[in-house]
């Protein structure tokens, strides 16, 4: 009997003891425990505590003993507001960013933030201060282009770097919307403008330029055909005449009086017609063949 009565009040007491000193972390969670206020309690040079609860499971935290304070091991998100930023060429720029961050390191995370609040506060300065600093050194066109994705590579690990030290790993940093301030609109579309029409005024000159080059290209060229045209026609026209020359020779040699018919008939076709009254002397050559024609006396 009194043995069934011990093996209660054990049951009972062990049954006590795992709904007071006996607590479970569950997977989204992890824990900082310590032991009568101390982190990592040693007797005889053995530690007493595990400090970091990363893991999912069922642990010993007794009252009066140990403290536990629970963080989130899932990513979380920051997103800031927006903020006035400088490029390299001192272009100034509106942008918020977004920092996915997660608790590396419980004890390191406590023991420099206390509070997931104070962690968002200096989260939120260490990471502007990268973002700037990072954008400063670079040119409002890899911002706005896929040079983007190296400049956020470089915010992301210039900030872990910075945060490592307080328990604190960041995941990644994006840049929101990069858009010009709503003061420098104006101005910047005005320049905007300028340098569009400055590129017009360019190229309108461009083109006139070699609109020049090219009518005194092709007048040129003109010139040069009509002079071989000029010349070429000249030769032909050469050509011709010695051609009709060569003939009317070989004409002439072959029948001297046929040919001095012939040239005489060509001579009246050209000269005489129906409108044409010629006075001449009927002892004119030219008259020759149209007299021997009437037997040597004139036509009446």
């Amino acid at each position: 009997m009194n043995r069934w009565i011990a093996a209660v009040l054990l049951l009972a007491a062990a049954v006590v003891f795992a709904l007071f000193c006996v607590t479970i972390i569950d997977e989204r969670e992890q824990g900082f425990r310590t032991l009568l206020n101390q982190p990592e309690p040693k007797l005889f040079g053995v530690a007493l505590n595990r400090p970091n609860l990363t893991e999912p499971g069922w642990y010993v935290v007794i009252p009066g003993l140990h403290d536990l304070v629970r963080f989130d091991r899932r990513d979380i998100l920051f997103h800031s507001s927006k903020r006035s930023l400088n490029t390299v060429e001192r272009t100034l720029v509106d942008a918020d960013y977004y920092v996915v961050w997660r608790i590396a390191d419980p004890q390191l995370f406590f023991q420099s933030n206390r509070r997931e609040e104070n962690a968002v506060q200096r989260l939120d300065e260490l990471t502007y201060s990268e973002v700037r600093e990072t954008v400063n050194k670079h040119t409002l066109a890899d911002l706005l282009s896929p040079a983007r994705e190296e400049v956020q590579k470089e915010i992301t690990a210039a900030s872990d770097a910075k945060l490592a030290g307080q328990g604190i790993h960041v995941v990644d940093v994006r840049l929101g919307a990069t858009l010009y301030p709503e003061e420098n609109l104006a101005r910047v579309y005005d320049r905007m403008r300028t340098e569009r029409e400055r590129f017009a005024l360019k190229f309108r000159a461009e083109g006139e330029q070699q609109a020049r080059a090219l009518r005194s290209k092709a007048d040129g060229e003109s010139q040069v055909i009509l002079a071989q045209a000029d010349s070429e026609s000249l030769r032909l026209h050469g050509e011709g005449d010695a051609e009709a020359a060569r003939i009317y020779s070989e004409a002439y040699a072959g029948d001297a009086e046929f040919f001095a018919f012939v040239r005489s008939l060509e001579a009246y076709r050209k000269s005489l017609d129906s409108q044409t009254t010629v006075i001449l002397s009927t002892r004119s050559g030219f008259l020759k063949y149209l007299l021997d024609m009437n037997g040597g006396k004139p036509e009446k």
